[in-house]
């Protein structure tokens, strides 16, 4: 589970930076400002959820197939802006695609979080969980920002699209194992 988990957050990471890094020079910062606040949101309503319904309820929520038909159709959707700003070439609107929250990401670290701090109460899962949120959005932050300067290729472009794109329908094959974790 260690290994999708990491696989998923490095895939979509990777989708995020290259995402983000299609800003213009002058809203780069702005725009990955943007994106930490959304990451920790996310992460902040996520965990909020697992507390109020309580983890075993939410696990079994997680299984169920109306869950499982709305990750899918998330992941779908999610997909159709990267496909539109590639047919378009407007490039410089990719950059919103990074804060639409990858379910399958959340799912997993959710899933690897609880599952690592069985019988540790409440507080190691949740520093465990905040810190992966966190350490993703300020090293996201600290790359955007240093490597502003640097324009993309038109082929590094193209290839940032569909990677965007690819990245929503490869999270779909990592949802059997996940659900099946739980």
């Amino acid at each position: 589970m260690l290994v999708v988990t990491g696989s998923a957050l490095l895939a979509f990471w990777f989708r995020d930076y290259m995402s983000l890094r299609m800003s213009p020079r002058r809203k780069a910062t702005r725009r990955a400002l943007a994106y930490g606040a959304a990451v920790l949101v996310t992460a902040l309503l996520l965990w909020a959820a697992a507390v109020k319904s309580g983890i075993g309820d939410l696990a079994r929520r997680i299984q169920s197939p109306q869950i499982l038909l709305l990750v899918i159709a998330f992941h779908v959707a999610a997909s159709v802006p990267s496909i539109s700003v590639r047919r378009t070439q407007s490039y410089n609107r990719m950059w919103a695609t990074a804060l639409i929250p990858a379910p399958i990401v959340w799912l997993l670290l959710l899933e690897t979080t609880l599952l690592s701090g069985q019988g540790r109460g409440v507080v190691a899962p949740q520093f465990c969980f905040f810190g992966v949120a966190l350490l993703w959005a300020a090293s996201m932050f600290a790359v955007v920002f240093r490597t502003r300067d640097t324009e993309m290729p038109l082929d590094d472009l193209d290839f940032a699209v569909f990677f965007g794109a690819l990245s929503h329908w490869l999270a779909m094959c990592a949802l059997p194992l996940a659900i099946s974790v739980i």
